[in-house]
C-alpha cells in the first residue's frame, strides 16, 4: 500500500493546481487519475494530423495584475506558455441572422462600445458596469487587492436574483438583453437560471486580454504537470478511485480499480462531487448529506462538432463566434447558443491543422435511453439522432461560412454520454453540479464536507470555467496550509 502525505483525486486543472500548491510546501502528493492522459475537459485529441481542443476555447483575464496572469505567475507556469491575443475589437462576437456585436478584448472598450451601440440604454448599462466592478470587487481570489479585508466567499451575498430578473428593470433593447444574456453560456446556463452574481464574475473575466494558449488546453495542461513534477508530484495514470476506507470521521485510505490502495493523511477530491460520495459507505457519512448531493441537479453536458478542413474558410476570422437562433431555440432538443472556435486562425495550422471546433449546450434527457452504453457501440440509432444535432450544428454556422461545406475533410462529434465516459461527470455535466440560482451558497457542495480530512475543488464548487477552477483551487489550498501567506504571495 503506497502511503503519502495528500492523495489528489483527478487531475484536470483543479487537481493539478492543487498537486503544486500543496508540494510547494513539502508535502508528498500523489494524483489518481482514472484516465490515461491527465487534463480532465483540457484534454485534446488527434485525428489525422489535426489537433482538437474538447474543452479549451478562450482564456481571459491574463493582463498584468489580472486573476489568471497573477495565478500562473505564482504557478510558475506562465513562462512555459505563449499566450496570443484575440482581436482587439472583436474578440468574441454574438450573431444573430444579420445582427452583429463583438465583445471587444479589453473591459474599458466594451463599455465604450456597448454605450455607442445603445446610446439610448446608457442609465441602465452604467449601473450594470457598476455592479459588476462592485461585485468582482468583493471576491478575494477574483479581486486580488493586498492588505484589503475580505469575506470568505461562502459568507457574501450569493443572491437568488437570475441575470434575467436582475436586467429586467435596466434593459428594454431586445437585442441587448440577447447580448448581455448569451454570456451566461460560460455558466452553462440561460439568462433565466444564471445567478447575477457568477455572471458577473465569468463576465468580467472575458476581458483583459482574452487569449488563446499556442498549442491550446493541452499546452496549459503540460505545463501544469512538468511544474508538479518539479515539486516531485506522483502522477498516476489508469487509477479510477473505486472505494473508500474509513474510520472515526476521516478518510484512511483510497482503493483503485487495479487493486492499489494508497494511504494519505489529507484526501483532496478534484472531480464531481456525485462520483466520490458513491464510493463512499453510508455508515462512513450522514446518508441524509449524502442523498441531499447526489439529488443536486447537474450542470448540462456539451454537444460537440469538429471539423477537420482542407483550408482556413475565409469568412471566419479570429474571434470566437456565439451563434443565437431563436427557431432552433424552440425545436427539440432545443440549441440556444453555439459556440465557433477557429483555433488555426490564431495560431496558425502548423501547430495542428485547419480545424474548426463547434459546441453547444445540451440537457441529458435526449441521450437518457443510451445512458450505461460504451463509445462506438451506441448503436445505429444513436448514431442517427447525435449525427442530426451535429448538422444543426454545422448548419448554423455554414450561414457565416457559406464556402465551409466545400472544406470539410471530415466530420466529428462527441455528446454528453462521451464526456461522461471519458471524465465519469455525472451525465457528462461539463461544470459538475449546476450552478443555477437554486443552487448557490450554502446550497452547493462546499469545500469541506463531513470527513475530516477529504476536501473538494473543481467546477461543482464556487465557480466554473478555467479561471473558476484556479479560483476553487487557490482557495481551498489556502485553508489547508492555514493563515494568509498564499493569497499575499498571489495578490504581489
Amino acid at each position: 500500500m503506497a502511503q503519502a502525505d495528500v492523495v489528489v483525486i483527478g487531475a484536470g486543472l483543479s487537481g493539478l493546481v492543487d498537486a503544486i500548491l500543496l508540494a510547494e510546501t513539502g508535502r508528498k502528493v500523489v494524483v489518481l487519475e482514472h484516465h490515461e492522459v491527465a487534463g480532465g475537459y483540457q484534454q485534446q485529441f488527434w485525428r489525422k494530423g489535426t489537433l482538437f481542443d474538447v474543452g479549451y476555447h478562450y482564456m481571459g483575464s491574463t493582463a498584468p495584475g489580472r486573476p489568471m496572469r497573477q495565478f500562473l505567475e505564482y504557478l510558475r507556469v506562465w513562462d512555459r506558455l505563449r499566450l496570443l491575443p484575440l482581436p482587439e475589437d472583436a474578440a468574441i462576437e454574438v450573431v444573430n441572422g444579420a445582427r452583429r456585436f463583438a465583445y471587444p478584448n479589453g473591459w474599458q472598450r466594451f463599455q465604450e462600445q456597448a454605450l455607442a451601440a445603445w446610446p439610448h440604454e446608457r442609465a441602465g448599462l452604467e449601473r450594470l458596469f457598476q455592479d459588476v466592478v462592485a461585485v468582482t470587487g468583493a471576491f478575494k481570489w477574483f479581486d486580488l487587492a493586498r492588505d484589503k479585508p475580505y469575506a470568505h466567499p461562502l459568507d457574501l451575498d450569493f443572491t437568488s436574483v437570475s441575470l434575467a430578473e436582475y436586467l429586467r428593470p435596466l434593459v428594454q433593447d431586445p437585442w441587448l438583453l440577447q447580448v448581455l444574456g448569451v454570456q451566461a453560456f460560460n455558466l452553462g446556463l440561460l439568462a433565466h437560471e444564471a445567478p447575477w452574481v457568477k455572471y458577473a464574475l465569468a463576465l468580467r473575466s472575458n476581458f483583459d486580454v482574452t487569449c488563446r494558449i499556442a498549442g491550446g488546453g493541452g499546452a496549459l495542461v503540460a505545463a501544469l504537470v512538468e511544474r508538479g513534477r518539479e515539486l516531485g508530484v506522483d502522477f498516476r495514470l489508469r487509477a479510477e478511485v473505486v472505494g473508500f476506507e474509513c474510520a472515526e470521521r476521516r478518510v484512511r485510505r483510497v482503493r483503485t480499480a487495479d487493486g492499489g490502495a494508497h494511504a494519505a493523511d489529507l484526501f483532496i477530491a478534484a472531480c464531481h462531487p456525485k462520483t466520490v460520495l458513491a464510493c463512499i459507505r453510508d455508515e462512513d457519512i450522514s446518508p441524509v448529506f449524502k442523498e441531499r448531493v447526489l439529488r443536486m441537479k447537474d450542470s448540462r453536458g456539451a454537444l460537440q462538432v469538429f471539423l477537420r478542413l482542407k483550408e482556413l474558410p475565409r469568412s471566419l476570422g479570429q474571434a470566437c463566434l456565439m451563434i443565437v437562433d431563436e427557431e432552433e431555440a424552440r425545436r427539440e432538443p432545443p440549441i440556444h447558443i453555439v459556440l465557433v472556435t477557429n483555433p488555426a486562425a490564431v495560431e496558425g495550422t502548423e501547430l495542428g491543422g485547419a480545424r474548426l471546433e463547434l459546441m453547444t449546450f445540451l440537457e441529458h434527457a435526449p441521450f437518457a435511453p443510451w445512458a450505461g452504453t460504451q463509445v462506438m457501440r451506441r448503436g445505429a440509432e444513436y448514431e442517427r439522432f447525435k449525427a442530426d444535432l451535429a448538422r444543426r450544428v454545422l448548419d448554423l454556422t455554414v450561414r457565416l461560412a457559406p464556402e465551409l461545406p466545400e472544406l470539410i475533410e471530415d466530420m466529428y462529434a462527441s455528446t454528453p454520454l462521451t464526456d461522461e465516459w471519458y471524465t465519469l461527470n455525472t451525465h457528462g455535466a461539463v461544470f459538475g453540479i449546476s450552478h443555477d440560482v437554486t443552487q448557490q451558497g450554502l446550497a452547493r457542495p462546499l469545500p469541506r464536507m463531513r470527513l475530516r480530512n477529504l476536501f473538494f475543488t473543481g467546477h461543482s464548487i464556487q465557480m466554473p470555467g478555467i479561471c473558476g477552477v484556479f479560483i476553487n483551487a487557490f482557495d481551498t489550498c489556502e485553508m489547508l496550509r492555514g493563515g494568509e501567506s498564499l493569497f499575499a504571495a498571489v495578490a504581489s
